[in-house]
């Protein structure tokens, strides 16, 4: 009687797995690559914003941890929402070698979309202006479910705009 029950329950539980994986939560299988079934998430364009006390937490004294504020707009140069950013230098030998960073993008009446990215550090001017590719970690209302990838494409000069790509 005990290997019937036994059998029976792997049974439920197979036949429980089987179902979970067929009709599982949104994304677990299918993917959901920009939220699929959902709205694809635009080309964005992020500008820094001026530090200031009340908006922006303050950086480390000594440069490693980095806090940001961002407008983001549409290819047309209209403020369509906002984003934050902090990044974490990787210091080796008393260099900063990597930078880590995650953050939100919030376009407004849409969602928010969250990202994680990394990069070299090498101290040459030219490797500020390299194209990052980060992964998208999330989102909320019309790119609930977003995951896949966005590629940054740094200003080409001081106080320009970073050019956000998702596919």
């Amino acid at each position: 009687m005990v290997r019937v029950w036994a059998a029976a329950g792997g049974l439920a539980l197979v036949a429980a797995t089987c179902a979970y994986v067929a009709m599982g939560p949104a994304g677990a299988t299918q993917g959901q690559a920009q939220g699929q079934g959902k709205e694809p998430i635009p080309t964005l364009y992020l500008k820094q914003e001026l530090p200031h006390p009340s908006a922006t937490p303050p950086s480390s004294p000594d440069g490693t941890v980095i806090a940001s504020r961002f407008t983001v707009t549409d290819r047309a140069g209209t403020k369509i929402g906002g984003a934050f950013e902090t990044c974490a230098k990787e210091i080796v030998g008393g260099d900063a070698v990597t930078a880590y960073c995650s953050g939100i993008i919030e376009v407004e009446g849409k969602g928010k979309v969250a990202f994680q990215a990394s990069r070299a550090v090498s101290g040459d001017p030219k490797d500020d202006h390299a194209l990052v590719t980060g992964v998208v970690t999330g989102g909320t209302g019309a790119y609930d479910s977003a995951d896949g990838e966005m590629d940054l494409t740094p200003p080409a000069a001081a106080n320009g705009t970073w050019t956000a790509e998702f596919r």
